[in-house]
């Protein structure tokens, strides 16, 4: 019985070793085009049949078929894939290219648009997810994709390839096809974005007769982005793209680079869903300022312009990104923007989210910020010291009071006199940014008494007045007193 257990395992155990392993990949045979091409002795006189089954194969491939249905057309998919294939192969030999691609580029780059250029399938929900860490496990696939991937991987191949050259290349690569080729970067599928930013990557790099164009049509696509739509998935890719044309700009900085700075670069931190691409478009502004320090300022600028309101995610990234700017400003150029400087910060640190506030907080840690301040001293102690040192004593949080208090000391040691001279103003200017809303609400009833005496006396001079249109109401949030913390909405 032992012996029969024992040959049983060991017949089990050879059938095993017989099978093949399914992860292993058998060398491919060479597909019969190439087979075919290898017989050629003299790569320059291409047969004629040899042409002809190179020029069907193409044609073959540019047929539309229905991706999205795996029951359809299945014989015709598998074939066009094979097709595929063997056109991918012939990229490698490079007398094939000389003398079949190239002189058939006119029918490649045919198949290529009618294979990629297509109406954009919608995945997923099309409405707008402002929210910041907002989980998409949900996201879908194309179903298409497994078929777009291999002209994607030939048309960057190609591009890739040495013997089309920019004459032969320049042709094809017209203003219509650099728009279209644009508007695929809005696929919510992340592998062809990515196919979509290398080959454009690459053909800026090959076709220098086209840079200007390819950079205007850039500009026209994030002009959209900014001004029309506020939702495109390819912003992130395109800012890639244009990180590494930043990098290779020369030093001046021409006008039309500067004028892309300020039309493009800087508003496109107002966009809604901003937080998409920021990382790139961070990188994107620091290669600028790398290049010519005084755009400093007119970031900060537009930092401070275009602040996040009611998401606190995106002002943390405004926040890490404005340290980050404002140590490549000269001191003496941000005199007109330290009033909106500080009390932009005073309002994130008397906010009531925890990591704006600690963010913030951390301003006061780094040192050429703390330099900035001493510069500044007559405006900025008047602003800082009354509202810190009553949050110091009132703040909600343990841990953001000891740093306001920790902060007091600071502000102690820069200058005590100015420090004791701003702690003892009467009537603090810039107390209002931390008013408690009961008090907003007597400032503002103290306000209506006064135009409801006005409105007595002009009754008593003209019977038929009528009481004007007030711009704000209770139920309005218009007006001084009519902001979120006027006592008649609840923050949650």
């Amino acid at each position: 019985m032992q012996n029969r257990t024992a040959n049983s395992k060991q017949t089990a155990t050879g059938r095993q070793q017989a099978q093949p392993n399914p992860t292993t990949q058998q060398p491919r045979a060479p597909p019969q085009m190439v087979q075919n091409m290898a017989r050629v002795t003299d790569p320059k006189h291409v047969p004629k049949d040899i042409r002809d089954q190179f020029l069907k194969k193409i044609h073959f491939c540019s047929q539309p078929y229905d991706f999205n249905d795996d029951t359809k057309n299945v014989k015709e998919k598998q074939e066009r894939s094979q097709y595929l294939q063997e056109l991918f192969d012939l990229l490698k030999e490079p007398n094939f290219v000389t003398n079949l691609v190239v002189p058939h580029l006119d029918l490649i780059i045919e198949m290529i648009e009618k294979n990629i250029f297509r109406p954009l399938p919608i995945l997923k929900k099309t409405a707008t997810n402002g929210e910041i860490g907002m989980e998409d496990d949900d996201q879908l696939i194309d179903p298409a994709w497994t078929h777009l991937q291999p002209v994607y991987e030939y048309f960057l191949q190609l591009i890739v390839n040495e013997q089309p050259d920019v004459k032969s290349l320049k042709i094809f690569i017209t203003h219509s096809f650099i728009q279209e080729f644009l508007e695929l970067f809005d696929s919510e599928e992340p592998r062809e974005r990515e196919y979509l930013k290398n080959i454009l990557h690459r053909l800026y790099a090959k076709l220098v007769p086209r840079r200007k164009m390819i950079r205007k049509a850039i500009n026209d696509c994030f002009y959209t982005l900014i001004h029309e739509t506020y939702k495109f998935n390819g912003a992130a890719e395109l800012l890639d793209i244009l990180a590494s044309i930043i990098s290779g700009f020369a030093v001046p900085l021409r006008e039309e680079h500067v004028i892309f700075f300020k039309t493009v670069i800087i508003p496109l931190h107002k966009v809604q869903t901003c937080q998409f691409y920021h990382e790139q478009l961070l990188r994107c502004s620091m290669l600028f300022l790398s290049k010519d320090p005084t755009l400093a300022t007119f970031l900060v600028e537009g930092l401070l312009r275009y602040w996040p309101f009611a998401n606190s995610a995106k002002e943390v990234m405004f926040l890490n990104e404005l340290l980050e700017v404002l140590e490549v400003c000269e001191i003496s150029k941000l005199e007109p923007l330290i009033p909106k400087l500080f009390k932009r910060l005073i309002k994130c640190i008397a906010g009531p989210h925890l990591q704006v506030a600690d963010r913030a907080m951390c301003f006061f840690e780094n040192d050429y910020f703390l330099t900035i301040l001493k510069s500044y001293k007559p405006f900025t102690f008047p602003l800082l010291v009354p509202v810190i040192a009553q949050i110091a004593d009132t703040h909600w949080h343990k841990v953001l009071q000891e740093s306001l208090n920790a902060l007091k000391t600071i502000l102690k040691e820069i200058d005590y006199q100015a420090f004791d001279k701003a702690l003892n103003t009467k009537d603090p200017k810039y107390l209002y940014i931390i008013q408690d809303a009961k008090n907003q609400k007597k400032d503002r009833q103290k306000i209506e008494e006064k135009w409801k005496n006005l409105t007595k006396q002009a009754l008593q001079k003209n019977p038929n007045f009528k009481e004007p249109v007030v711009p704000y109401s209770d139920t309005h949030i218009v007006g001084e007193h009519n902001g979120l913390n006027n006592g008649n909405i609840t923050i949650l």
